[in-house]
């Protein structure tokens, strides 16, 4: 899928862009940390193992493994039909009585048990021509093959993106845990301080138990927020899928935007209306409904049957003909015979009771609902690759804005510190900016992860997440 143009690392540096989101893209296996039994995944690792025991992707390659199946039948159905038969008797008579001519029966007076064998070989060989048939019937198989692989490539696509997700909302999780860690260790120098100030009788007995909620309502956000982060790493390890996976820890370097410019959209929107899955999908639908069109306007022209006997047989005294086999006296009855037939619905379908001219129309019907499907599929990805570019500029402006909140939030809190120590401000005006504060941090964290998310969004919707994850599909017939 890849089409020589680095459209999708234009001016970042030469970083995979997706996978650069996901933390360190360090080829190596797995990296021990954070304790024993603990395996340190990156993104990358993580969809590599995905790649090898997910579920949903190893049904996907199951999928592909049938990929070549129907094309083998097809080409069976080519070859001629071959029968071979093979029989073999014995025969026991023995007549105690025969009938005269007046009907009167009479005893045979030296009665004797006469045996035969015999033995019966024989081949039939028949083919039925009939080009144009075999030709879109052989269309309509392939197209079925080239269906059915594109919706096992959607469903390798889809597996992937679902890991994907889940990897980055557990580091999501993680840097918010950070965050509020961070939260909690300013919360206890305030506490500190405001122990100091209470001592030396410059705040009052409020305040301090004030400052000691905030430590206790921080101690719960921290709490809150390892066990979300235990419990999105719990969902990673199942997705993931590797049964000897045990406790997991991920990176913690946290994603990194960048301005969405350097994706040329019109490439994009082009590349979409031709490799997008969806679009590829109804694609392979409509070549599906063209190919069954023109076979079964083909059931209607003449065919052409050619068949031979070859046939062998031979009857015996006693054992002399019993499992017989040979092969000189074998007959060639000269039954060879060519035949045309011309179906008479061809010219008169009240015949076959319209069947055939229904079944026609039925198809014609399919393949101009599969036109206009594919044509709406068209449409609706050009719509929706807009649109989730647009979303990701919007979470990249989010971004830049986020950060400058978070700045201007962090230099307020100063200055209202100061304030406050020169009692110039009210510990409810100092409360106020420490709440600021705190949300301005967490809503940055959230919003770069706003932007990766959109970001694998739009790589979803293109089909390309294993290719900008390095994952290499199976090639067709492979």
């Amino acid at each position: 899928m890849r089409c020589g143009k680095v459209w999708l690392r234009r001016g970042v540096g030469g970083l995979a862009v997706l996978v650069g989101l996901g933390g360190g893209v360090g080829l190596g296996a797995q990296e021990r940390g954070g304790g024993e039994g603990v395996t340190k995944l990156t993104l990358q690792d993580a969809l590599m193992r995905a790649s090898q025991f997910n579920s949903d992707y190893r049904q996907a390659l199951n999928r592909l493994e049938l990929d070549g199946h129907p094309r083998q039948q097809w080409w069976a159905n080519l070859m001629p039909t071959i029968g071979l038969s093979y029989g073999t008797g014995l025969g026991l008579r023995r007549v105690p009585f025969y009938t005269d001519f007046e009907g009167n029966p009479v005893e045979v007076a030296d009665v004797r048990t006469v045996t035969s064998s015999s033995y019966s070989q024989g081949a039939n060989v028949s083919l039925t021509l009939d080009p144009g048939l075999r030709y879109y019937q052989f269309r309509q198989t392939q197209a079925a093959a080239r269906q059915s692989r594109i919706g096992a490539e959607q469903q390798l696509n889809s597996a992937l993106a679902a890991v994907q997700r889940l990897y980055l909302d557990a580091q999501n999780v993680q840097a918010q845990l950070e965050v509020e860690e961070a939260l909690l260790a300013d919360r206890r120098q305030e506490l500190g301080e405001e122990e100091r100030r209470f001592e030396l009788l410059a705040v009052s007995r409020s305040n301090l138990l004030s400052a000691e909620l905030a430590v206790e309502n921080q101690r719960i956000a921290v709490r809150t927020a390892q066990g979300n982060l235990d419990k999105a790493l719990l969902a990673l390890r199942t997705a993931i899928g590797d049964p000897e996976l045990g406790i997991v820890a991920i990176d913690r370097e946290p994603p990194a935007p960048f301005d969405p410019s350097v994706l040329d959209l019109a490439e994009l929107v082009a590349r979409a209306s031709r490799e997008s899955p969806a679009v590829v999908s109804a694609g392979s639908d409509l070549a599906v409904q063209r190919a069954a069109l023109n076979s079964a306007k083909a059931w209607q022209l003449p065919r052409v049957t050619v068949s031979t006997d070859l046939r062998s047989r031979a009857f015996g005294e006693e054992y002399a003909e019993l499992f017989g086999w040979e092969f000189d006296n074998i007959e060639i009855n000269g039954n060879v015979s060519l035949g045309i037939s011309i179906p008479l619905e061809n010219v008169l379908p009240i015949f076959d009771g319209f069947q055939k001219s229904y079944q026609v129309a039925s198809a014609t019907m399919s393949f101009r609902n599969s036109e206009m499907t594919f044509q709406q599929t068209t449409l609706r990805i050009e719509e929706s690759i807009r649109s989730k570019y647009l979303d990701l500029e919007t979470a990249w402006q989010n971004v830049r804005q986020r950060e400058r909140a978070r700045e201007v939030a962090s230099e307020l809190l100063g200055i209202v510190r100061e304030e406050y120590r020169l009692a110039t401000k009210g510990i409810g005006e100092l409360r106020t900016a420490i709440r600021d504060e705190a949300n301005a941090r967490r809503d940055e964290v959230s919003q770069r992860f706003t932007f990766a998310t959109a970001l694998l969004t739009l790589y979803e919707e293109l089909g390309i997440v294993a290719q900008e994850a390095g994952i290499d599909l199976p090639t067709e017939g492979n």
